[in-house]
């Protein structure tokens, strides 16, 4: 797999220079920073120096010039890089970010020693990049961009924009996927160049990438990331971006939990924490989405969050009814290669997400592994922490949303370059599922050992004995009053259809031996989100179907008991506060 850094606008690459006293150069103080350059990106700086030997950390520091690089306002400590946090230690890059788009500085480094600082380096100076815009993109503004991160765009605002967007470019068709509880649109963008592909079956049967901005309404940044890069794809004029969209179509749903946001809450209007919700589907909001999953059918996607420790945390689907070679390529081949390498060389630190559940099939990243989706999460670091020192709420709001732009951009580029594996994998994927073969368990998780070797590591969750079926079923019998039955969060019907998993009336075998009913066939591209949904014995079953084996006439129709478990799952099993 080829791996390269994208997305590099090189306004300025200012190498280090040489302090002059008197007509001649300064000595170099012992310890001194060299080689110091600054790469002017979208949201951010690049600063690369030559590392210093034995140096525990480096301090960065920022100061606000004109353009004879005259300083305007105080030098400030903006950065601290540390070797722990990146797979390329010895050689330091720092993705510098917070300051107002378009304004000019001068940034310094000095290596420490412990607590002992160096001499600053000398000064690399360059005027940051503009917020984005051409053509008609050049005026138009999210509110968050309009404030320069200092509050995030309404749910009014982003209509506006949306709609705008959509009357101005043929590369952009807004569809609605549904409505919020409250009745407010989730809307969706459809990109293609040089106009998106016609309707969701063609999308279907080529290739799109999927990104899932804001499901918890107060995790706001990824979703001024998603507004932000639908003007660039509607209006750009970038060849990388369009090769991809000529390829691919881009989805981009910018708010599925639009009543949270409005609200800044992290669940819903009933306070439905809707990332637990895409397995059973109580919610309009995630019968919409999972509707729209199995009619535009994504080969990649990234589900967006703002938490734990790092700046770019990410984790792939790590449910054990995923198919393995789907898990390995979202954490061996897109995380720890692709986005940690260029992360390194961009100066962004990822690592593995540490917090909350690890193989809940109602989260969203092990959904779309269900699903044959090279899915991950994305999640960001909330608050500056000591890496970043002295930042402001909108100087943080600004590294969190161009951090997060960074990484989506990171993924259409890896789509772009491994189209081909990826979608060989993904028909190996579906092709495994419809076999029927091996077990599979109700919650249990691929291992996700830390890399780099940070303090905090994903959980191991590995799956309990009675959570396994090393003999699976060949499929449930469901009776008809279960299957049909209305329910406030709606019949098992309508939300087995949402998702796309086939059910038939039950044949008169089975009808002769359990009554009317109807029959969901193992062997099918969603097999490994059936037990966990239709299993007595499931953490969260939708309903407790009757599982049956195959008996000797060569027929589904051997009802198997099902053993009594004693609280198999603790009360609080499921009770996580982040992902």
């Amino acid at each position: 797999m080829r791996r390269r850094l994208r997305w590099i606008a090189f306004a300025v690459i200012i190498a280090s220079v040489s302090l002059v006293h008197a007509g001649g150069a300064l000595a170099q103080a012992p310890n001194q920073v060299t080689g110091l350059a600054a790469v002017q990106q979208e949201g951010f700086v690049t600063l690369s120096w030559d590392p210093v030997e034995g140096a525990t950390d480096y301090q960065v520091e920022r100061t606000p010039v004109d353009g004879a690089d005259q300083p305007t306002g105080p030098a400030t400590i903006v950065g601290l890089w540390q070797p722990t946090r990146t797979v390329r230690p010895d050689a330091p890059t720092f993705a510098e970010s917070g300051f107002v788009l378009g304004e000019r500085f001068c940034w310094r480094v000095r290596a420490r020693f412990g607590i002992e600082p160096q001499t600053f380096s000398a000064p690399a100076c360059g005027t940051t990049l503009p917020q984005w815009g051409v053509g008609p993109g050049a005026s138009l503004r999210t509110q968050f961009e309009q404030t320069n991160g200092a509050s995030y765009t309404s749910d009014v605002n982003e209509y506006l924009y949306t709609a705008a967007l959509d009357a101005a470019s043929e590369r952009v068709r807004v569809v609605e996927i549904g409505r919020t509880l409250l009745g407010r649109p989730i809307n969706m963008f459809v990109f293609g160049y040089p106009e998106p592909r016609r309707s969701a079956a063609e999308i279907s049967e080529s290739t799109a990438t999927l990104i899932q901005c804001n499901v918890h309404g107060n995790e706001p940044s990824m979703r001024e990331s998603c507004l932000i890069l639908a003007r660039e794809l509607a209006f750009t004029e970038d060849r990388t971006l369009l090769r991809i969209m000529s390829r691919s179509t881009v989805l981009i749903v910018p708010t599925l939990n639009g009543d949270g946001r409005a609200a800044d809450t992290r669940g819903s209007s009933t306070g439905q924490d809707l990332n637990r919700d895409h397995s059973l589907l109580r919610e309009p909001e995630t019968k919409a989405f999972s509707a729209m999953l199995r009619d535009y059918t994504p080969d990649v996607a990234v589900d967006g969050h703002n938490g734990d420790n790092e700046d770019l945390p990410v984790l792939g689907p790590r449910h054990l009814n995923v198919y393995e070679g789907l898990y390995s390529e979202a954490k061996n081949e897109l995380i720890e290669s692709w986005i940690y390498d260029n992360a390194a060389l961009a100066g962004w630190y990822a690592g593995p997400y540490s917090n909350g559940g690890a193989s809940q099939e109602t989260i969203l990243r092990n959904t779309f592994g269900l699903k044959s989706i090279v899915g991950i999460l994305s999640e960001n670091r909330p608050n500056a922490g000591v890496t970043r020192p002295g930042a402001t709420f909108a100087g943080n709001e600004n590294r969190k949303s161009y951090g997060q732009l960074w990484l989506i951009k990171q993924l259409l580029d890896y789509h772009y370059e491994n189209h081909s594996t990826i979608r060989s994998l993904v028909a190996d994927s579906r092709m495994f599922q419809r076999a029927n073969v091996g077990r599979v368990v109700f919650r249990g998780s691929y291992p996700w050992p830390p890399f780099p070797p940070l303090p905090s590591a994903p959980d191991v969750d590995a799956p309990e004995p009675a959570a396994i079926l090393e003999d699976p079923p060949c499929g449930y019998f469901l009776a008809e009053e279960e299957y049909t039955e209305a329910l406030p969060e709606g019949s098992v019907e309508l939300r087995l259809g949402l998702h796309g998993i086939a059910v038939q009336s039950a044949p008169d075998y089975l009808v002769h031996e359990l009554g009317p009913g109807y029959f969901v066939r193992m062997a099918q591209p969603l097999r490994g989100l059936i037990p966990p949904l239709l299993d007595q014995q499931a953490a969260e079953p939708m309903v407790g179907g009757t599982r049956l084996q195959e008996s000797s006439k060569g027929r589904c129709d051997q009802v198997v008991p099902v053993p009594f478990q004693a609280a198999i799952w603790s009360a609080g099993s499921n009770d996580y506060v982040s992902d």
